[in-house]
């Protein structure tokens, strides 16, 4: 598909693609990170005076913890995420809307896991932190996919954290707490 057929192709869908936003925002519920994460639990780690982590700590099976790891990686790289993102569908437009608003509640969920997994030493923040920084420095690369791989991989991509949210809850040792399974689907 040449540059022209790709802009000619996303103008077509333009419609389409902002009548489905439009669909979304409407019937998405506003939320607050900070609403889901107990943060009467939380208390200094060594560098503050506190205690170091351990595993023991811990209320997550290790599934779980390495599922919440693994899906907040996920979400960290937005950065090359958005940036592949908004040069393959661009910035204007709904597709423009599209990748922002998709981009912002994204954050949302790293910034809710990450501090739920901080507060509750869930999982111990130095690895957390240097998993981190490799994954984003290492980047995202779609390897300038034609639009049509791209969206593909989009949707795929975009199925597979859904399931995974969804799933992770099931494999936390304290899946009583609804807001928490909330906030992964």
């Amino acid at each position: 598909m040449t540059a022209f057929e790709t802009r000619a192709l996303l103008k077509q869908l333009e419609a389409t693609v902002e009548e489905n936003l439009d669909r979304h925002l409407a019937a998405a519920e506003d939320w607050m990170p900070h609403e889901y994460v107990p943060w009467s639990e939380g208390r200094n780690f060594a560098a503050l005076a506190g205690e170091a982590w351990s595993v023991e700590q811990s209320r997550l099976s290790p599934i779980a913890r390495t599922a919440l790891e693994l899906n907040l990686l996920t979400e960290d790289n937005l950065p090359s995420y958005h940036w592949e993102l908004s040069h393959t569908f661009g910035r204007s437009g709904a597709w423009g809307v599209w990748v922002n608003r998709w981009t912002a509640e994204e954050a949302r969920h790293a910034s809710c896991i990450r501090d739920y997994l901080l507060v509750t030493r869930g999982v111990d923040p130095e690895h957390l932190e240097r998993a981190r920084m490799a994954t984003v420095q290492t980047g995202w690369d779609s390897g300038n996919k034609p639009l049509l791989h791209a969206c593909a991989y989009v949707s795929f991509q975009e199925l597979a954290t859904r399931v995974s949210h969804r799933n992770t809850p099931s494999r936390r040792s304290c899946s009583r707490e609804s807001r928490w399974t909330r906030t992964c689907t």
